[in-house]
């Protein structure tokens, strides 16, 4: 048995299909889900299918801490994550998942692939493919210096946990914009243990950012890079990997064709490498002005 938590805000135009490929999983779970006072038809959706579910006030909610308090309801001593964008694509996502993290004893963290949506744009799909590729690893503390920060890479739209070791390490950080599950895998690979990548999991996730939004999420890495940077010093700077990513990019595009976009994929990596530093400077930037620059205004109060 594994205890399976779902966050959920405005989730009506998601939970038919969620809902329908979570009851084809092949492994038992209990399922936990925490509405922040959705003000769509969510909870109607959830009490139609009989779902219980658990009610936070919507100030309240943050990504560490919102799953801290999942945690607290689970059951069971493994905790599949999961977004209520993110669809299962198969029905053994969660029990291949599971798999990877029961695979090596040192595992306390396990996350999947991510493949786009149908209607993914090509700097989307070319993101799934860079940051979820085909080849599943398992990373830990002796990689540090070949992969750099993309040793501690993994996302909760998507993982599971060793329960007790993600609480040996604190559970998630309860005052972060976001990046909770960046700096868990973090401590868990200074601590020794190992996080698994593994392919063979996955579920559809991806987002067509508009310019303004990919400005408005680099800002909130930027911020998240800040607020935790002892928690990542030891791993490579950010900013050498974006530029890598960068000429990847521009490659992928030549490539296939896309030279075209170039010029829209350059104005994007200005707005991303802007945001980054102002998220990154956002002590020295009126609260009111970090609000509007931020994905996660609520955050700021």
């Amino acid at each position: 048995m594994v205890s399976v938590v779902i966050p959920t805000y405005n989730a009506a135009s998601y939970l038919p299909k969620l809902i329908e490929e979570i009851k084809q999983q092949t492994l038992v779970y209990e399922l936990i889900i925490i509405d922040s006072e959705s003000n769509d038809e969510t909870q109607a959706l959830l009490r139609s299918y009989g779902l219980p579910f658990n009610v936070i006030p919507k100030y309240t909610f943050n990504h560490g801490s919102t799953r801290n308090y999942g945690v607290s309801l689970a059951k069971y001593d493994l905790i599949i994550f999961l977004t209520q964008d993110a669809l299962p694509a198969k029905p053994d996502a969660f029990e291949l998942l599971v798999k990877a993290l029961l695979s090596h004893n040192d595992v306390s963290l396990a996350y999947g692939r991510q493949l786009p949506y149908p209607d993914a744009d090509v700097l989307s799909q070319f993101a799934r493919a860079s940051n979820y590729p085909a080849k599943s690893i398992i990373k830990n503390k002796s990689l540090i210096p070949e992969m750099g920060i993309k040793t501690c890479h993994c996302s909760n739209s998507f993982a599971a946990y060793r329960k007790a070791d993600l609480m040996e390490v604190g559970g998630f950080p309860s005052d972060t914009i976001l990046g909770e599950d960046v700096s868990v895998a973090a401590r868990l690979i200074l601590n020794g243990k190992s996080v698994a990548y593994e392919s063979k999991a996955e579920v559809f996730h991806s987002h067509n950012y508009k310019l303004l939004e990919e400005f408005r999420r680099y800002f909130d890495i930027g911020v998240f890079h800040k607020q935790q940077q002892n928690v990542l010093k030891p791993f490579t700077q950010a900013e050498s990997e974006g530029v890598k990513y960068v000429l990847k990019e521009w490659t992928y595009l030549v490539r296939i064709n896309r030279v075209y976009l170039i010029p829209k994929q350059l104005i994007r990596t200005l707005a991303k490498y802007i945001g980054y530093k102002l998220g990154y400077w956002h002590e020295n930037i009126p609260l009111k002005i970090k609000r509007s620059f931020s994905m996660h205004r609520s955050f700021w109060n």
